[in-house]
């Protein structure tokens, strides 16, 4: 390619100054019915007396570079110059973009030289639209020299002339140097359709490997790809045959919490008819994983008026997420669907809806599955028996729990760490900590290592039966064997349990514990302490555990803050407890029902009738509903204080908002009456 000429003058000129774009001027007070009408206004005023300024002629002329009569704007412009009007430089940018677009370059150049004869500065615009005709004209070398020039004097430039330099070389098949100059540190950021412009050559010219690198490159500098982005990289992955590479890319979304951008890329699938069964599929899943069940759940049934057939793996998806998040009959309801639509549900099916059950307590109905199941064929495997046995565990029936262990084993099945635990954690549960030890001692003999969550279920069994000194021992041995060592859970277990006993002996071991072996508490360490100091009437060691703990960077939590303003409120010292309310809010934690109902309670049993029921609006208006203990709390306080009418007002108001008095309720309404509450 041959390079062009560039002026003598071109370059010297090229200063470090910063160019501002100078906005054409607006053409709104001109309409023209067509070319002949703007060349006749255009010739009426060259012979005015006096001229109309610079401005109203570059006015015309921009208009009919607009209709593409770029050889009649160069006339005209002779012509003006001609009669003596003086241009300007967004005169001369009109020019240099019509000689750019009839081909002649060399003039486009030689109108550089009259912009600095004639005592103007070029601007953005100037050396964009020298850039934009270089490139139509295909000197893609010269528009680099060019570009490289105004880098090499510091001179500043816009994202329109960096978009139409990479577009340019895009158009010209020079993608590689259009990928160095996107991914060159610039002060212009490249954006959202530079990126495209290069990936949708990456792919045309079948190298997508690169594409697919590019996309990954622009979002971590923050760009998220948009239709255009999807469209090129699926054009790209089908044209060369990785169909399966177009899913890993819409899945590849929906994991990293990007569904939107995949429901982009999933409806241009669909357009260009390189949807199945799989995306629907991967889709489906990326909503449930981002607890979007409404939309997962539009999306089935648009597959289905769509005539697709949703697959085991489409039921699935949708029957787990509702099992999640307590939906199991509408899971159910699927489940039905499935079989009635000819689907036969796998193991992996009947251990999520089994799994569902189990979660709300209907681990009967889990049980009615797990035989079903077995009269279809179908083999329960470990995950299907660990299932129901932790589902009858937590509802205390732990001899069901026990056979289906056996039965497990009988079947051929070897238990996992994970069956042990659920045991484990049963019967230490109901207290049966002898039952429980021997499960460890068996899970030794199979070679089954025990985890922290076996030892913690077996610390917390020993502490709930009363045995904290074997707890504290078996925590020892956890400690020297290290198999597994004890973690926080562990020591807060034990710290909870010291302190039902005595809480000095809880403070002493908490010592301990950091000074022999590093313990680093954490915000549940505390709340225990606390909660014992409280309990103990010894607030001021909770405070000074509370300050402790802030020290350390630990956030306190709605708990910490409720035991504290508890135990202000039954020590009397008010003022602190509304303090802590306040802190709170600064400090960003959101008081709940418990928080409004322990100062609502310490502010009745003071008699501060007036600023409970205060209390109580700023609650409503904080969207924290009211509950029966609060009606309660209130209007024992009202009759206490004699203000029976008020609290027949506040029983009424509990009423009309569907809180139908509790026996508590009845009971202080009818002592209030006959004058027995005081």
């Amino acid at each position: 390619m041959q390079f062009l000429k560039l002026p003598r003058l071109l370059m010297p000129h090229m200063r470090r100054i910063h160019l501002h774009s100078q906005p054409l001027p607006s053409e709104s007070t001109y309409r023209f019915c067509g070319i002949d009408d703007a060349v006749a206004l255009f010739h009426r005023m060259v012979d005015m007396h006096p001229l109309p300024s610079i401005v109203e002629f570059t006015k015309i002329l921009g208009m009919i570079v607009k209709m593409k009569y770029y050889a009649k704007a160069i006339h005209l412009y002779t012509l003006m110059e001609y009669k003596g009007v003086v241009p300007f430089t967004v005169t001369f940018n009109i020019l240099i973009n019509c000689f750019c677009h009839i081909g002649r370059m060399g003039f486009a150049f030689s109108v550089m030289g009259k912009i600095l004869k004639w005592g103007c500065q070029p601007n953005v615009v100037t050396f964009t639209t020298l850039i934009r005709g270089l490139c139509i004209n295909d000197k893609m070398r010269d528009a680099l020299h060019i570009y490289n020039e105004m880098v090499a004097r510091r001179i500043s430039f816009d994202d329109v002339l960096y978009g139409t330099l990479i577009n340019g070389l895009c158009k010209n098949k020079m993608g590689n140097t259009a990928i160095q100059l996107l991914l060159a540190e610039q002060k212009v950021k490249p954006n959202i359709v530079m990126y495209n412009t290069v990936i949708h050559v990456l792919c045309k010219d079948g190298h997508i490997n690169e594409a697919r690198v590019l996309c990954s490159k622009m979002i971590v500098q923050g760009i998220c790809p948009d239709i255009f982005t999807f469209s090129s990289l699926i054009y790209g992955l089908c044209r060369a045959g990785q169909r399966k590479e177009v899913r890993s890319l819409l899945n590849g979304y929906c994991l990293n919490n990007k569904v939107d951008e995949a429901r982009e890329l999933f409806n241009l699938m669909i357009e260009r008819g390189e949807h199945d069964i799989i995306s629907y599929n991967i889709l489906m899943n990326g909503y449930c994983l981002n607890n979007r069940v409404g939309e997962a759940k539009k999306l089935f049934h648009r597959m289905i008026e769509r005539g697709e057939q949703p697959d085991i793996t489409t039921y699935t998806i949708l029957m787990h997420r509702y099992c999640l998040i307590d939906r199991v009959d509408e899971a159910r309801e699927l489940f039905n669907l499935m079989i009635e639509r000819g689907e036969q549900p796998d193991i992996t099916t009947y251990t999520i809806l089994m799994h569902g059950y189990c979660l709300i307590d209907r681990v009967e109905e889990a049980r009615k599955l797990f035989h079903g199941m077995i009269e279809r064929g179908l083999v329960p495997d470990v995950w299907s028996y660990n299932i129901l046995i932790k589902g009858y565990c937590k509802i205390e029936r732990v001899e069901e729990a026990r056979e289906l262990f056996h039965g497990m084993i009988k079947r051929g099945l070897v238990p996992d760490v994970w069956s042990y635990n659920i045991s484990i954690k049963g019967y230490c549960k109901i207290e049966r900590v002898g039952e429980a030890m021997s499960l460890l001692e068996d899970m030794y003999l199979k070679n089954l290592i025990p985890n922290i969550i076996t030892c913690n279920s077996l610390v917390d069994g020993l502490c709930k039966s009363g045995e904290i000194s074997h707890a504290r021992k078996f925590v020892d041995k956890m400690h020297y064997w290290g198999q597994p060592p004890p973690d926080v859970t562990t020591y807060n277990i034990l710290l909870e349990s010291l302190c039902s006993e005595h809480v000095d002996k809880a403070i002493t071991f908490f010592k301990r514990l950091i000074f022999e072996r590093s313990f680093a508490p954490n915000v549940w360490s505390y709340n225990i302490l606390i909660s014992g100091c409280c309990k103990n009437r010894r607030l001021d060691e909770a405070m000074n555990l509370f300050n402790q703990m802030c020290f350390k960077n630990l956030v306190p939590d709605i708990m910490t803050y409720n035991i504290l303003i508890s135990g202000c409120c039954k020590n009397r010292r008010l003022d602190e407890a509304v303090n802590l309310f306040n802190q709170m809010r600064f400090k960003n934690v959101v008081p709940d029902i418990v928080t409004y109902n322990i100062l609502l309670d310490a502010l009745c049993n003071v008699k501060q009738l007036d600023k409970a029921i205060e209390l109580l609006k700023y609650q409503i208006d904080q969207d924290i509903s009211p509950n029966l203990r609060t009606y309660n709390i209130l209007i024992n306080g009202l009759h206490k204080s004699g203000r029976p009418k008020t609290a027949r007002k506040i029983s009424q108001y509990l009423f009309i908002r569907g809180y139908h008095p509790d026996v508590q309720t009845y009971i202080i309404n009818e002592l209030c009456k006959g004058g027995f509450l005081e």
